[in-house]
């Protein structure tokens, strides 16, 4: 199993060794954004929402104190408020916290399993599963059967802890998966192959049923 929040949406997240979940998700997940003049957030990608911010991937953001801290590719921090932030990413854009609209796309928390990670690297012409860097999921479950979370929809995931999730929709993916970020190069196959294979999608989105603590190494069941 893997833990993985992003307290900065677009940005890298910090692996967990456990994940608080709320009515909202992750708790922190994707709390903050790079928020333009306009309204609309920083991202990979253009859309009604979301304005193509480049680099974002290069920034890794943890928390610290309650509120995000960001690394940038130099290795120096930001906070809200630094006045470094416009000039990095453009006049007017601020670490902004989520105030009313969710910074979330689909879903509240997101999953996948690493007999698909495993496949999928195999569709892909690789030796190794694909990185799970490149897909951004909250949790990593442990599968022995590729694809086999698709057929939970509907479902629910029963954690030790307490924690329940029920799975609502397959995860469609789009070109922030094929981007470099730090530690990985661009791959423009990884979108290609999801299309033609996969209908584009790859891990599931789920909602909470029952808010919870979850662990690294808690038993799952799938009811």
């Amino acid at each position: 199993m893997g833990l993985v929040r992003f307290p900065v949406k677009s940005m890298l997240g910090e692996e967990r060794e456990r994940l608080v979940v709320d009515g909202r998700g992750v708790a922190g997940d994707r709390l903050w954004a790079l928020r333009h003049e306009d309204g609309k957030l920083g991202s990979g990608k253009n859309s009604r929402r979301f304005r193509h911010t480049p680099g974002m991937l290069e920034y890794s953001a943890v928390y610290e104190d309650g509120g995000p801290v960001v690394t940038t590719p130099d290795g120096e921090t930001l906070r809200p408020g630094d006045p470094r932030v416009p000039e990095l990413f453009g006049a007017g854009v601020a670490l902004a916290r989520e105030d009313g609209v969710s910074h979330q796309d689909a879903g509240a928390v997101s999953l996948v399993g690493t007999a698909s990670l495993r496949a999928f690297g195999e569709l892909l012409g690789d030796s190794e599963p694909v990185d799970v860097r490149r897909l951004r999921k909250n949790i990593v479950l442990g599968t022995d059967e590729p694809w086999i979370e698709e057929d939970w929809v509907g479902r629910e995931i029963a954690f030790d802890g307490g924690l329940r999730l029920r799975v609502t929709k397959r995860i469609e993916r789009c070109v922030m998966t094929t981007q470099a970020q730090r530690g990985l190069p661009a791959d423009n196959r990884v979108l290609k192959t999801l299309t033609a294979t996969r209908g584009m999608c790859i891990g599931v989105y789920a909602d909470v049923v029952t808010p919870g603590t979850l662990a690294l190494g808690e038993r799952v069941s799938v009811e």
